[in-house]
């Protein structure tokens, strides 16, 4: 019986003793990795075949498994059936797309806390009806210089706020890439985009906010201090600002055109519009219920359904209904037009707002009831059909 037992000691000594050469707790996150098996796949992919489809289950992610091949898609059986996790000792973003025109979808993208998820690297890549979530900084990236990327039909949940659920840069200079994100439901996280041609259309968002620091929209586009970025916002609910200095949408240097997007329930301005703005289309919006943060520090306060920042020019503002149906309203006017800073930034030449349009809209049901606070002086400035009558003087 000694002798048996001393056998056994001796082989588990062994065995321990292999496994500490092999590499210890590494060898057992190697061993349990399916970037691997994945990619192997990926390459045993007949060269007349586009689709490779990956079956119901759950797969760890314990390295960047990154998709180079163009054209391609790659297919699961369905948001929540194929499910792609993070292994916890795993810090690198989970997918990189790195082939032109490639498609995923399908699928769910599990990031198990970890900072970034998936990025979309190539003109041309479509990541449609996948799920990403538990993140902490970026869910679905897509960098310069990747053009003609399109996020649609996703499902983005970050782990808290503030991140970016869907995060573009284009960089400081072109204008000329593209992307469309549209018909996602975006939450604890929100929308980033900068340069180039945007389009945001038909989102659903509740409980965001983009920026780390002071404020920030669920919808956050174009750099304050570039002009490079050409926007269309449209068609989008946004709803339950995720901090208390969330706005709805925020439009920093740039062409925007802002139309008939639903926008209620947020700590700033329902939307801002920055001092870099270079021409403007803000039509049609339903806005309510801003102006939760009473402890804003701007002058005037940036709690209004619309915010224009002075030295934004090229302006039509019209259409939209600005109001607050709480018991204890806390939007103070449906339109501000921003005056000259006491306090001008050195990274700025202030000038005067000018050629803005302001007609039509419903501002009635703000804490003051003239609804327009127009404390601008900007040149070429029509005011004209908004109620309540006093709007317009």
């Amino acid at each position: 019986m000694a002798s048996v037992a001393a056998m056994r000691l001796s082989l588990i000594l062994t065995l321990i003793a292999i496994f500490i050469a092999l590499g210890g707790p590494r060898c057992y996150a190697e061993t349990n990795d399916s970037v691997p098996e994945l990619a192997r796949a990926l390459s045993q992919l007949p060269p007349d075949s586009s689709v490779l489809d990956l079956r119901e289950g759950t797969y760890t992610i314990a390295s960047t498994w990154r998709i180079a091949r163009d054209g391609i898609t790659i297919r699961g059986a369905g948001i929540g059936k194929t499910v792609l996790v993070r292994d916890p000792r795993f810090n690198d973003i989970m997918v990189h797309i790195d082939g032109a025109n490639t498609t995923i979808t399908g699928l769910t993208l599990d990031g198990n806390g970890t900072g970034r998820v998936i990025f979309l690297d190539r003109p041309g890549v479509v990541a449609d009806t996948i799920e990403v979530k538990n993140f902490t900084r970026i869910g679905i990236g897509v960098p310069a210089p990747a053009s003609d990327c399109r996020i649609s039909h996703c499902l983005v949940r970050g782990s808290h706020t503030p991140s970016s659920g869907i995060w573009r840069d284009a960089g400081p200079t072109s204008s000329d890439s593209a992307i469309m994100i549209d018909h996602n439901t975006v939450t604890d996280s929100g929308i980033y985009c900068t340069g180039g041609k945007v389009s945001i259309v038909a989102n659903q968002l509740s409980r965001n906010h983009c920026e780390r620091e002071g404020g920030g929209g669920q919808i956050d586009v174009g750099n304050a201090f570039t002009r490079n970025t050409i926007a269309t916002i449209t068609g989008n609910t946004i709803v339950d600002g995720g901090g208390p200095q969330a706005g709805g949408i925020e439009a920093g240097g740039g062409y925007f055109t802002i139309t008939n997007n639903i926008i209620r329930n947020h700590g700033l301005a329902g939307i801002g519009i920055g001092h870099n703005v270079i021409g403007a289309k803000v039509t049609g919006n339903i806005i309510s219920n801003s102006g939760r943060y009473i402890a804003d520090r701007n002058r005037p306060q940036c709690r209004s359904g619309i915010y224009v920042g002075y030295s934004a020019t090229n302006l039509e503002i019209s259409g939209n209904q600005c109001f607050d149906d709480q018991p204890n309203k806390t939007q103070t006017w449906g339109i501000i037009l921003v005056g000259p800073p006491a306090r001008p930034d050195p990274r700025f030449s202030p000038k005067a707002m000018e050629h803005v349009a302001i007609k039509g809209n419903d501002l009635h049901g703000n804490i003051h009831p003239e609804g327009l606070l127009e404390e601008s002086g900007a040149r070429d400035r029509i005011v004209s059909a908004n109620l309540p009558a006093r709007a317009n003087r």
